[in-house]
């Protein structure tokens, strides 16, 4: 399949431009802290498109650069297990794109990744889709990881779907035992709603996972334009689309991460989870995740990027495997109080798998999750 340009592109005013960039700060040399991905533009290494705001299922447009990756279409990630912050080596990722995925989130760790060569609020998505799909299918036959993550760890893996395609041009690669003989999943991983994208696509061997919140606690961190209207779309959206997911066909799971420890959070989430399920919601596996860093440095780095402050302030992180952490005392606290009222919301009905992200294996022995059963798995 192919998708004309012309279906996906959007003429925005000065004005819409303005509204929706940010305006990154200066470096110690003077420069602006943009000049490395201008220089790449001049280069003609990458190139601006504006995407129309219902393609994206937003009610704004975005920027994003586009370009070609040649080498390392399918990066695998992660390596090893790491004893110090338990990854299984499940899953190989498909580089869709790079930095982080144009939503701006505050927290996000592919800010800090990649500093000042991809801009958080336009970020690359490569335009060579059908080498994708060749990368794909070879890899199918022969994986070296039990799944294939969607861009999980280097975009969103349905807010371009749009744009680019990809899902639809792969899933029947994953449905079918003759280009999929291992029975390998592609895990998706997403904040947007764009289900309708699949509507057509075969359920078999996907995993839909939708990053969620409680409202309240997505405002503190998610993504903000410069006016304070949220770039991500409203979390009873998402629910719907992963009520749409589940109603298609597909696996669906939820990632809650991170969970923030806001002022009342034991009843905010509580709320959260108990009108879940009276509104039918069945992920099969929750994976929890608290706020963490892999530097103190993410916060300078948002900050020259133009991103707005979070309105929660994180205190008191220690270094604990390879993050930065809260407390694991209070890490402890969160985690067993949210698998209690998970257990207890879906008590009768089935409980999803409750698992953690990104966290030693000495607290998920404590806590009784020692297990593989994460989102990536």
């Amino acid at each position: 399949m192919r998708i004309n340009p012309s279906e996906y592109l959007y003429n925005a005013s000065p004005e819409e431009l303005e509204a929706i960039r940010t305006k990154p700060g200066i470096t110690s040399d003077g420069k602006s802290f943009d000049w490395y991905v201008q220089e790449e533009v001049r280069r003609g290494r990458l190139r601006r498109e504006c995407i129309r705001p219902d393609v994206l299922g937003l009610n704004r447009p975005l920027e994003i650069f586009r370009a070609v990756r040649k080498t390392n279409l399918i990066k695998p990630w992660p390596a090893l297990d790491d004893a110090d912050t338990y990854c299984p080596a499940h899953w190989a990722d498909l580089a869709i794109g790079c930095g982080a995925c144009g939503f701006r989130c505050r927290a996000c760790f592919l800010t800090l990744t990649h500093r000042i060569k991809c801009d958080p609020s336009c970020p690359v998505v490569y335009e060579n889709v059908e080498d994708y799909q060749v990368a794909t299918r070879l890899w199918l036959m022969m994986p070296d990881r039990r799944n294939l993550g969607m861009g999980i760890d280097s975009n969103d893996s349905l807010l371009y779907e749009g744009v680019t395609g990809h899902v639809r041009r792969l899933a029947p690669l994953f449905a079918s035992p003759k280009t999929n003989p291992q029975g390998c999943k592609l895990v998706l991983l997403t904040k947007s709603t764009n289900m309708r994208y699949l509507e057509k696509v075969p359920p078999e061997n996907i995993l839909t996972t939708f990053s969620l919140n409680p409202e309240a606690v997505a405002d503190l961190w998610e993504g903000k334009f410069s006016d304070g209207t949220r770039v991500t779309p409203t979390i009873a959206e998402r629910l719907n689309a992963s009520l749409r997911a589940q109603e298609m066909g597909f696996e669906v799971r939820w990632r809650i991460d991170p969970v923030i420890p806001c002022e009342g959070w034991q009843d905010i989430y509580a709320t959260f989870l108990s009108a879940a399920v009276r509104d039918g919601h069945k992920p099969t596996r929750i994976t929890l995740g608290t706020y963490r860093e892999t530097q103190p440095a993410l916060r300078a780095f948002s900050r020259l990027w133009g991103l707005p402050a979070m309105e929660w302030e994180p205190s008191g992180l220690e270094h604990d495997g390879a993050h930065y952490h809260l407390p694991k005392h209070q890490r402890m606290e969160i985690y067993s109080h949210l698998l209690s009222t998970i257990r207890a919301a879906w008590y009768g009905v089935g409980a999803p798998v409750v698992a953690l992200c990104k966290e030693p294996r000495d607290l998920r022995r404590e806590l009784g999750l020692d297990h593989n059963m994460c989102n990536c798995g």
